[in-house]
């Protein structure tokens, strides 16, 4: 993707909300033995980075003519962000999540005026039923990561880090949308940055579809990150995570545990399982020849339950 689509994207996103804080971490930093600095994607209107994409999403189906309603699946932040963006240009949305989803993810997509549709076991059951509802009532889909516009817009995260010093950059994988447009951008920016992507070892589809050349399905995924559980990434995740993106680790879940305790205790800062993903990496691998230390903050929606754990 050429750096212009995500400045584009840019203007879309800064319609809605302004650019998100980036904070230093000092008792991170002193943990781990380098400067860290947090970028708080937790901070957007709907406290999730997903929002960027689904208004790029939303305003391209607008600049091609294309009108009616969307359907997309969603394990939770991604059906927020479309519900809200749809919201915001007059447009009917139907959420496919799978069952059992986050109870406070639901609540928030149905305050949001969405309808909510639970079926299958994971996100990739309710993509399938997202498929199959919007063929039959003619549904635009806003796919959670494998779209070019959704990558834009995720990717406008980078534009935002553009002016600021740093060596790595450090975010979570679920399907690949984020890492993909992030690293897409930043290397047109900032090429001597290193991107570091991090997924769950019960979640780790990208990992093993990088190391095989191709994509590569999960039978099933086993992680508490369900912002992060795709059993597969996307053709244009896959392509652009394999091209931009300098080394791939996998965590446990409780290396997720650990670090949303270490961010909510030490830093004061709530995150979601798959928002902790990138301080989860850092806390477990360490900070050797990382310098300048960027981590995406990725999302703060948590699950009740989960808040009890750890706070």
């Amino acid at each position: 993707m050429e750096l212009n689509q995500f400045k584009q994207a840019e203007a879309v996103v800064r319609r809605y909300f302004p650019p998100t804080p980036v904070i230093s971490a000092p008792r991170l930093s002193a943990k781990v033995g380098t400067e860290v600095s947090l970028k708080l994607e937790c901070f957007t209107p709907i406290r999730t980075f997903k929002i960027r994409g689904a208004l790029v999403k939303l305003q391209s189906l607008v600049d091609a003519g294309v009108p009616g309603g969307v359907v997309t699946a969603s394990a939770g932040n991604h059906g927020l962000a479309v519900a809200r963006a749809a919201r915001l240009y007059g447009r009917p949305a139907t959420i496919c999540v799978p069952d059992g989803a986050n109870p406070q993810k639901k609540a928030l997509i149905e305050a949001e005026g969405a309808r909510v549709i639970e079926h299958g076991i994971d996100y990739q059951a309710a993509f399938e039923n997202a498929l199959r509802i919007g063929q039959a009532e003619g549904l635009s889909l806003v796919h959670a990561y494998d779209d070019p516009a959704v990558i834009a817009g995720q990717g406008t995260v980078a534009l935002e880090l553009a002016g600021l010093d740093f060596d790595t950059l450090l975010m979570g994988i679920g399907g690949g949308g984020l890492i993909s447009g992030v690293a897409a951008a930043i290397k047109a920016l900032k090429p001597g940055v290193k991107v570091i992507g991090v997924q769950p070892e019960g979640a780790d589809s990208m990992i093993r579809s990088v190391s095989a050349g191709r994509i590569v399905e999960l039978e099933r995924v086993n992680t508490i990150a369900d912002g992060l559980g795709a059993r597969k990434p996307g053709e244009h995740t896959l392509s652009m995570t394999a091209r931009h993106v300098d080394r791939l680790l996998r965590v446990t879940d409780d290396d997720l545990w650990a670090a949303m305790r270490f961010l909510l205790h030490e830093e004061r800062i709530v995150a979601e399982p798959a928002g902790a993903a990138g301080t989860a990496a850092l806390l477990k691998h360490g900070a050797g020849g990382l310098g300048r230390t960027m981590v995406l903050v990725t999302g703060a929606n948590i699950a009740d339950a989960v808040f009890e754990r750890i706070r």
